[in-house]
């Protein structure tokens, strides 16, 4: 059951990853792209539940957390488009996985997880794996002179947004705030992101927001039906009894291995040196994880 969670976590999150690659490649409105799928993910949540998210929210001890990683989620895809044009997007790839320690340590410390020399050794050719399957960087930093002083701070507040992200995802589950992947949580929790979303999008653009193209609104389907089932399955996996100091790694390593060869399959990208190492890393990560559980 847990391996079936994961393989759904892995394949729905790459699936955001190979959505987002074609939308480089047809020049689609990101953004917009983004807030319109939270929409397609609110009717998907509505249609399984039969429930309004919002109304049914309401004096639930969800509530509070439905609406912070609403507001975070659009929060960290603006920093994350920022430290995209300054960083790079390998920079910026490398930062969202590696907040997993975040929620390591988070694990650790506040839910007394074991922590030894095995998961340790796992936790580390995870790191050092999630960052070979990046390498080389192709895409370099700008020059000094050419950042913003506030733009040094990028990197740090994108590794943040990430793993306070996953924590708060895994302290829902771990303090049994609700029950294991509540869809109307979940949906709540698009709503949020949608309502935040449009705010931001009408002080950028005006009316002109409320005015998308039509490949943009085929953009936020495409991209919506994976959004939702990933943060549902991700919630399934994190309720499954498994630790989280093992899950979001496994999960982060799986999501990466599947998109490198997605890559070389898909869009013909080359397979070096510091891929394949990275996924001999990730291979053997997993090994060591699953003699962990």
């Amino acid at each position: 059951m847990i391996a079936l969670l994961l393989l759904a976590s892995v394949i729905f999150n790459t699936a955001i990853l190979v959505v987002f690659k074609y939308f480089a490649n047809l020049g689609v409105d990101i953004y917009k792209a983004i807030i319109y799928n939270y929409f397609v993910c609110i009717v998907m949540g509505v249609f399984f539940t039969g429930q309004w998210p919002l109304l049914s929210a309401f004096g639930e001890p969800y509530l509070p957390y439905m609406i912070f990683l609403g507001a975070i989620f659009v929060f960290g895809f603006n920093i994350a488009a920022l430290t995209v044009r300054y960083y790079g997007l390998t920079i910026t790839s490398i930062l969202q996985r590696t907040a997993m320690v975040i929620t390591v340590i988070y694990a650790v410390v506040v839910f007394n997880e074991s922590l030894g020399a095995l998961k340790i050794t796992a936790i580390v050719c995870a790191l050092i794996a999630i960052t070979l399957i990046n390498m080389p960087f192709r895409k370099p930093v700008k020059k000094i002179l050419d950042v913003p002083v506030w733009a040094y701070l990028l990197p740090l507040t994108m590794f943040l947004i990430n793993g306070v992200i996953d924590t708060t995802l895994f302290h829902i589950e771990a303090s049994k705030i609700t029950t294991t992947a509540n869809l109307r949580m979940i949906t709540g929790i698009f709503t949020c992101a949608a309502i935040t979303g449009i705010i931001f999008g009408y002080f950028k653009e005006g009316h002109a927001f409320f005015r998308p193209a039509k490949k943009t609104l085929w953009a936020a389907l495409a991209l919506g039906l994976p959004n939702f089932f990933s943060i549902y399955f991700l919630l399934r996996l994190l309720g499954s009894g498994l630790d989280g100091s093992i899950a979001i790694p496994m999960n982060n390593v799986g999501i990466l291995c599947l998109a490198a060869v997605l890559g070389f399959f898909m869009f013909g990208e080359r397979l070096t040196v510091y891929k394949t190492w990275g996924l001999v890393l990730a291979i053997i990560s997993v090994i060591l994880f699953s003699q962990v559980i």
